[in-house]
């Protein structure tokens, strides 16, 4: 009953963490320039049973991990806005580069806003940061209906990127330094919707619940058994 415990339990905290990827996705189904993120679970250590012989054919299990969490980087449907500021990538391998508190991280949400920074105002993103040109520099706007020259900046594995923050990426030594693509020209006033399939996470949500219901489960009927075999002592 110890092991089937333990199992359990650890089964449990690694599936709550599935929980927290899979609502997080959900809230974000209309967060523009959002990126689903999938977890793979993988099987713990297996050991064989041991007998007064030695040990058994039969194998117990040590519960679930949490092997890796991917982020899709598909990219999502189109919505056409008409505002000025708004922009989308037309293109999965591709970011809008940021200057922010924490270094120029990367984006795909495209809708900015302008702030005044001394006596000239500037492109920003709407979850901070000054949008970056195609020369690195930020972009000083004097009139909204001008040509911005917002830079893009591709990757040679976006699956190696890092997320911070949600709709912020990070470069790693994975995903190789970004590089700057004058061959994709964003779109105005479109954004790009998030790519989260909102069916699929439905179903991923009643999946991995169904399994934390089950873990619980199992750490709850341990725990009564344990407790009737000391009371019988």
């Amino acid at each position: 009953m110890i092991t089937a415990f333990y199992t359990a339990s650890t089964g449990a905290v690694q599936l709550q963490t599935g929980l927290d990827v899979v609502a997080n996705n959900i809230a974000n189904v209309s967060t523009s320039g959002y990126k689903t993120s999938k977890t793979t679970f993988a099987d713990l250590v297996y050991t064989n049973l041991r007998q007064a012989q030695g040990d058994s054919n039969l194998k117990v299990g040590h519960g679930t991990k949490l092997l890796k969490t991917d982020v899709l980087h598909q990219q999502g449907a189109y919505q056409n806005t008409g505002r000025l500021l708004d922009y989308a990538i037309p293109s999965d391998n591709g970011f809008f580069a940021l200057e922010t508190a924490n270094g120029i991280q990367y984006s795909r949400c495209g809708n900015f806003e302008l702030t005044k920074a001394g006596d000239k105002f500037y492109l920003t993103g709407a979850q901070g940061g000054f949008v970056l040109n195609s020369k690195g520099q930020r972009i000083e706007v004097k009139n909204e209906e001008d040509n911005h020259d917002i830079g893009v900046y591709t990757f040679a594995n976006n699956g190696g990127l890092e997320i911070e923050g949600g709709l912020f990426f990070k470069p790693t030594a994975a995903s190789g330094a970004a590089q700057q693509n004058k061959d994709i020209v964003p779109t105005r006033g479109c954004l790009e919707n998030s790519n989260v399939d909102l069916t699929q996470s439905m179903v991923d949500m009643i999946e991995v619940q169904r399994a934390f219901q089950l873990n619980t489960r199992i750490v709850q009927i341990s725990d009564e058994i344990m407790q009737t075999v000391n009371a019988l002592r």
